[in-house]
């Protein structure tokens, strides 16, 4: 495993957010979100995940390493409040024949009083704006959104995304079985949004 995570030097920054290259020390604010129940409840589908610091760096170097992902911390008036990814499409449900420039995101608000106040909607817009603008992206998806996450789903709509998946019983939760949705923008899609 390496040492160091692969680093970017892009900086993404909007009225109120910041996404700046996630650094070695940001470890120490994931380890803490990762330890939550219910922030992993929403981002893992586990209502009781346990996992080492280990396995956490691990997820997040093979992921940068494995997938040519961009990975970001998510700041609000200088405080990391989350993490977010832009990644090339790396889920066999997600690809297209030909293939084509996909990328799809992933987000986790870890601070939990940063919930529900339109932080994660234009974190996934600035994203957006650099997959098109500056990628060459055809399509930007989130992949894997629970239907029980209400509040994630909500914020991906707002950004112009629509459901194309629904893949049935993926996850369970309180004794009951969730869908996985997956959702998805195109560059035509985007530019038709005036208000994007």
């Amino acid at each position: 495993m390496s040492t160091v995570l692969p680093a970017h030097d892009v900086h993404l920054k909007g009225e109120r957010v910041h996404l700046r290259p996630f650094a070695e020390a940001d470890f120490e604010a994931v380890v803490r979100w990762w330890d939550d129940p219910e922030v992993m409840d929403y981002a893992e589908g586990k209502e009781d995940p346990h996992y080492s610091r280990e396995e956490i760096e691990g997820i997040y170097r093979g992921t940068v390493e494995k997938w040519e992902a961009l990975l970001f911390i998510i700041e609000v008036g200088g405080a990391a409040i989350g993490e977010t990814w832009l990644q090339r499409m790396n889920m066999a449900r997600g690809h297209k024949q030909p293939p084509d420039n996909a990328w799809r995101v992933d987000i986790m608000i870890g601070e939990k009083a940063s919930w529900g106040k339109g932080f994660g909607r234009e974190a996934v817009g600035l994203l957006l704006r650099h997959a098109f603008e500056d990628l060459g992206a055809h399509r930007v998806a989130a992949m894997c959104v629970f239907e029980f996450n209400e509040r994630s789903l909500r914020m991906f709509r707002a950004c112009g995304m629509r459901e194309v998946r629904r893949v049935p019983d993926l996850v369970e939760r309180g004794g009951r079985k969730f869908a996985e949705v997956d959702l998805e923008i195109t560059r035509a899609e985007r530019v038709a949004r005036a208000d994007l």
